[in-house]
């Protein structure tokens, strides 16, 4: 919002000095830009995720944003093992979201949920922050996510690169 402010003062100080003495003008600031993220994947973690290979996990995420307000929901699901608990199943809300060229970074909070890692009791994450970034490839998205609960540093619209691939995927994003 600051950034559509500093914009529009420069425009209307050219557009002032252009008008005639007298005559009205009216000057309005750029529109702001309209974005989404929309879909679900689901699929099974590579060797590259250690502990967690071999287990299934399922993303929904439905993210808007004009520019100036951004909405929205997502719902991660982590499967454990066969006998084993599930590691995390928690819903939350998005708190921004850019897109660009087909790549969309959409952050947002934990409202309900918990997690399993480790040895550690059931630890509940509701209030936690979330990163989630993706590609849209048409029918081979790829994506990948950052967890605050694991200790790794989440910041409006911070992204990390799509590199997993899940099997199924049906992301759209739009801006």
């Amino acid at each position: 919002m600051k950034r559509t402010i500093a914009l529009a003062t420069p425009i209307a100080a050219l557009a002032l000095l252009a008008t005639p003495a007298g005559a009205a003008s009216e000057v309005t600031a750029p529109e702001a830009p309209a974005y989404s993220l929309r879909g679900s994947a689901s699929g099974t973690l590579p060797e590259s995720f250690g502990q967690w290979a071999g287990e299934k996990v399922r993303f929904t995420i439905d993210a808007r944003s004009d520019g100036a307000k951004t909405r929205g929901t997502f719902d991660v699901f982590h499967a454990g093992m066969p006998g084993k608990p599930t590691v995390g199943d928690f819903q939350g809300k998005i708190s921004c979201l850019v897109a660009g060229d087909g790549i969309a970074v959409a952050t947002g909070v934990i409202t309900k949920g918990y997690v399993n890692v480790g040895d550690k009791p059931t630890t509940e994450v509701r209030g936690k922050k979330v990163s989630f970034t993706v590609h849209d490839k048409g029918r081979h998205d790829t994506m990948f996510w950052m967890w605050e609960f694991l200790g790794a540093p989440v910041n409006d619209c911070q992204g990390t690169a799509p590199m997993f691939e899940p099997s199924k995927s049906s992301f759209k994003v739009k801006g």
